[in-house]
């Protein structure tokens, strides 16, 4: 898929699950949880024991949209490409990332958390500038802040989000709100998959509110 209608289609419903799992097998089972509750997008991080299966796996599934976080060298980007991942996102500033994405039509998230590596992404054209960690350096009232001075700039977050602050990130024009490993992870492991799913819905249904309530407002 084209990185243009890529981005188009993650506007739409904003979420991402992000998963960081002990075991090959836990990452599929919480990435298709998250899926079957209606989360188009998944981030299959690299820190996941057997990644790159995982990914190739998961692209084989109608409905969703895959790729692979915690990058941090070009040799990662490239076999996560070569397996079927359709975005790539750092924690860090690796800009170094974006080119080779592009050759290959593919969408790079570089992380963020200040105004000088906000600005370094955008002057690198990434597709969107990932803030992390969100929560930490402001949550949705960073976000505005940051639009006065960079009102072109397209953004992830990644870190807190929550059924409580999720509409004010739809709000604030957010492209890609990342749902958190660590809470995920937590919550199937807990709850069960049944659930689990209602709690992904949830998140769906909330981001849609927001979504409309945001095209009434202009």
């Amino acid at each position: 898929m084209d990185r243009t209608q890529l981005i188009s289609e993650l506007y739409a419903s904003r979420l991402v699950a992000v998963v960081r799992s002990r075991s090959p097998e836990d990452a599929l089972k919480l990435a298709n949880a998250a899926a079957d509750g209606g989360i188009k997008f998944i981030e299959i991080t690299f820190s996941v024991p057997g990644a790159l299966d995982v990914i190739k796996e998961l692209s084989r599934r109608r409905g969703i949209h895959v790729g692979t976080g915690t990058v941090l060298a070009l040799q990662q980007a490239e076999r996560a490409i070569g397996v079927g991942a359709e975005f790539i996102v750092s924690p860090s500033l690796e800009l170094n990332l974006v080119g080779l994405c592009h050759t290959a039509n593919i969408a790079c998230f570089p992380g963020a958390a200040t105004p000088t590596e906000i600005i370094a992404a955008q002057r690198s054209r990434a597709d969107l500038v990932k803030i992390f960690p969100a929560d930490l350096v402001g949550g949705p009232y960073f976000i505005r802040q940051m639009q006065g001075p960079f009102p072109d700039v397209r953004y992830m977050v990644s870190g807190g989000v929550t059924l409580k602050n999720v509409k004010d990130y739809v709000q604030a024009g957010v492209v890609g709100i990342c749902l958190g490993s660590a809470y995920l992870g937590g919550l199937l492991e807990k709850k069960g998959k049944k659930p689990f799913v209602l709690e992904m819905q949830k998140f769906v249904k909330a981001v849609a509110q927001a979504q409309a309530k945001k095209s009434k407002l202009k």
